[in-house]
């Protein structure tokens, strides 16, 4: 059966939950599946300025309303910073590949600031399947964690870089203090991040899955876009091959630097 990846959807919701992030709910007719870690490109204008479609993590779904949590850090972002309600909206996907369906024991799951809008989705799986967790959650500094209201079923153990709220330093320091050969860890944030998050599991010898940002215009692996180098330094494609890879595949030394 051939699978529908345009969609119409109305605005449902539009929240601003704190200085540079809002919260946007979008029902969709057709309620595409989705697995936790998949993308959709949404449609910031109805205009050809900008032309490119953006992409965002599906948050969640319910009765076919898509939420989607979203950082304004650029002009296609404060464009839908001022969608109102009743707004038609166009959106592409679900794109990509997701987090494994099957953890195989015990979790750790690691979100740096918007990442959390990644690996959302995923924790619910996790609860509902009784599958044991832990959600480690950081951020620069209290401002930039989001969605803790939400998070207060999964019992999140918080970190900030400057001290603001819960521990005082990195995420990563968290997780190397939680981690154990036994765990899967399953990560979304800025490289930079990604990158040590990969080297700590290496060290332990525990399975690890990152989701990784990047550009996209496309979504769908044509424009090539959002290529990152694996360990055989070979391309790989985001939107299509990820952004959810095992962790032994991604090469961060070229990704790193240019993600600074």
């Amino acid at each position: 059966m051939k699978v529908q990846l345009t969609h119409n959807g109305i605005v449902t919701s539009i929240k601003k939950i704190k200085q540079d992030y809002i919260l946007l709910s979008v029902t969709i007719d057709r309620r595409p599946a989705f697995r936790p870690g998949q993308f959709m490109m949404m449609q910031v204008s109805d205009s050809y300025d900008p032309l490119l479609l953006r992409p965002f993590s599906i948050l969640d779904e319910n009765d076919g309303v898509y939420r989607f949590l979203i950082k304004i850090v650029g002009r296609g972002t404060r464009l839908i910073a001022d969608f109102t309600c009743g707004k038609s909206v166009f959106l592409t996907g679900p794109f990509g590949n997701g987090f494994p369906q099957e953890t195989g024991g015990s979790a750790l799951v690691a979100a740096g600031g918007v990442g959390i809008a990644s690996v959302y989705a995923f924790l619910q799986m996790l609860h509902k399947q009784g599958v044991p967790y832990e959600l480690i959650y950081g951020a620069r500094t209290k401002d930039e964690l989001v969605l803790l209201d939400l998070l207060k079923p999964h019992h999140p153990l918080l970190s900030t870089d400057d001290g603001s709220q819960g521990y005082h330093g990195r995420l990563t320091d968290v997780l190397k203090k939680k981690i154990r050969p036994e765990h899967t860890v399953f990560a979304c944030g800025p490289m930079p991040m990604l990158a040590v998050v990969k080297n700590i599991t290496l060290q332990q010898k525990a399975a690890c899955y990152l989701s990784l940002e990047a550009r996209m215009a496309c979504g769908f692996g044509v424009c090539l876009g959002c290529t990152i180098f694996d360990t055989s330094g070979n391309t790989k494609r985001v939107c299509k091959d990820g952004p959810v890879f095992e962790a032994g595949e991604v090469s961060f030394g070229k990704q790193t630097a240019k993600n600074r």
